[in-house]
């Protein structure tokens, strides 16, 4: 089943006291581009969450915005006590050996020190703690992404194949009308050189009227368009209900030819239903194609 190539997916995951939050959307893009947007902390593993994504997704133009925050308002949940201490013990062992020396512990300065707040940006134990949540987030926030392609596929599939059997539909009209043509020039032909020669001892030459009829006949048969057409228009259809993934880009090139053939009927026509027919025809190709550009 066809995916489309947009929508949205967001997924949040916990570590202890952080929360992780991803949020992805897709749109339509020829080929597979991603803006990732991460916390410093996570940059350097920015080419996994690559990988990760080019499992799930292979056509649209992805945006992943990632961002980790404490869990809870409670700032003191992110102070590393125990530093803290070691800090504090450090500076009164300081004090006694350097005999009495006054101690002064500010609680605001003691914040600042290396390690005294706990940073995914600086803490790398941290930081490969919180990571598989990471990636658990962005798993599932893809997962959303993808059903949700998934389902507007579905959309698309069913107004691809509403789209399919109008163009049958009306090339096969094309096709009918194809002979009546014909032979209706021929009689509007005769009739008209049957009042240009009203009165004139000339006869009518019947291999000359022939001639003019199979010229005609040759300039305006469609035939050949018509054939490829149809065979453009089944492997559309193969392509559209096959397994094969993504599909995108062979179905935009099928529906581009289709545009083509009917557009060199649309030159050959000249008049009655079969012009108001490929008109139509070309219509319905160019709704097929607009279609399409959201197909991955």
């Amino acid at each position: 089943m066809i995916r489309s190539m947009t929508g949205f997916g967001i997924a949040e995951a916990r570590c202890d006291q952080w929360t992780l939050r991803a949020e992805v959307r897709t749109v339509n893009h020829r080929d597979l581009q991603l803006s990732l947007r991460l916390p410093d902390a996570f940059r350097v593993r920015e080419y996994e969450l690559q990988k990760l994504i080019e499992k799930q997704i292979r056509r649209g133009h992805l945006y992943l915005s990632l961002t980790c925050e404490p869990a809870t308002a409670e700032g003191e949940l992110l102070v590393d006590v125990e530093r803290l201490k070691a800090y504090v013990a450090a500076l009164k062992g300081l004090a006694a050996d350097t005999r009495g020396l006054p101690v002064q512990v500010d609680l605001a300065s003691l914040l600042r020190l290396p390690g005294a707040l706990k940073d995914v940006t600086t803490d790398a134990a941290l930081r490969d703690e919180i990571w598989p949540r990471v990636v658990t987030a962005v798993q599932a926030a893809l997962d959303a992404l993808v059903e949700m392609r998934r389902a507007e596929g579905a959309s698309l599939h069913a107004e691809l194949h509403r789209l399919c059997d109008a163009i049958e539909g009306l090339a096969a009209a094309v096709e009918r009308e194809q002979g009546s043509l014909v032979a209706a020039y021929r009689d509007r032909l005769r009739e008209r050189l049957a009042k240009l020669l009203e009165g004139m001892d000339v006869p009518l030459g019947e291999d000359s009227l022939a001639r003019e009829v199979a010229l005609y006949a040759d300039r305006s048969d469609v035939g050949e368009e018509i054939a490829r057409l149809k065979s453009h228009l089944q492997q559309f259809r193969e392509a559209l209900d096959g397994e094969e993934a993504p599909v995108g880009r062979k179905m935009e090139f099928l529906g581009q030819e289709m545009l083509r053939e009917a557009s060199t009927m649309a030159a050959k026509v000249a008049a009655g239903p079969q012009v108001r027919q490929v008109l139509e025809l070309k219509g319905e190709i160019e709704r097929v194609r607009e279609q399409v550009r959201n197909v991955e």
